[in-house]
């Protein structure tokens, strides 16, 4: 037969201590504020990378204009349609099409500035498509991809030629503008804008 623990000995999980109270519901408050600043400082780092890949202003460039941009001035050379017979180029669905630029270094540190360089087209109805190879000659002695550029430095004053292959669909030939792309400038990306050339 047990005997009951007398009342003085029974433990209370209840604070009967109004200061403790206020302690606990400091503590709880304080926990909600400081779970989503630590959130907000562990997501900073990948909000970051979002905003440097993203692609958000344009800077139109008119035909035949040249303009600076992450270091260096570039202008548009040519957007050319090739045929495919008698071109050396594998068959491939779509128009092949060459986009070819003249870019003058201005700055040293290019081959930082540059990097993730994305040279793409893209038409009115928002379609965008990237550079591909197709394992097809060059045009000229000397040209290189964007990326390509970035694999030395260049001091300023050095003329490059930029030239990047594209497979579009027939309806997309002649409707597309080249656009040009990289850390050192983004969010900001050229437009190139072909009116009569």
């Amino acid at each position: 037969m047990t005997t009951a623990d007398p009342p003085g000995d029974a433990t209370t999980l209840v604070p009967t201590d109004t200061d403790e109270r206020r302690w606990r519901r400091r503590c709880l408050w304080g926990l909600l504020l400081a779970l989503p600043a630590v959130y907000l400082l562990t997501a900073r780092g990948h909000l970051e990378e979002w905003w440097q890949g993203q692609e958000l202003f344009e800077v139109g460039v008119s035909a035949g204009m040249e303009t600076r941009f992450a270091g260096a001035d570039w202008k548009l050379e040519t957007v050319e349609v090739l045929p495919l017979k008698d071109s050396g180029w594998p068959r491939v669905q779509g128009v092949p099409v060459r986009v070819r630029f003249q870019v003058t270094v201005r700055e040293p540190s290019i081959d930082v500035l540059w990097q993730r360089c994305q040279v793409a087209l893209r038409d009115d109805q928002g379609r965008r498509w990237s550079a591909s190879g197709f394992g097809g000659p060059r045009s000229t002695e000397g040209t290189m991809t964007c990326g390509a550029a970035t694999l030395e430095p260049r001091a300023p004053g050095t003329v490059l030629r930029i030239e990047q292959d594209f497979t579009v669909p027939h309806d997309a030939a002649g409707k597309v503008e080249p656009t040009v792309s990289m850390d050192g400038e983004r969010p900001r990306y050229l437009r190139f804008h072909l009116g009569s050339m």
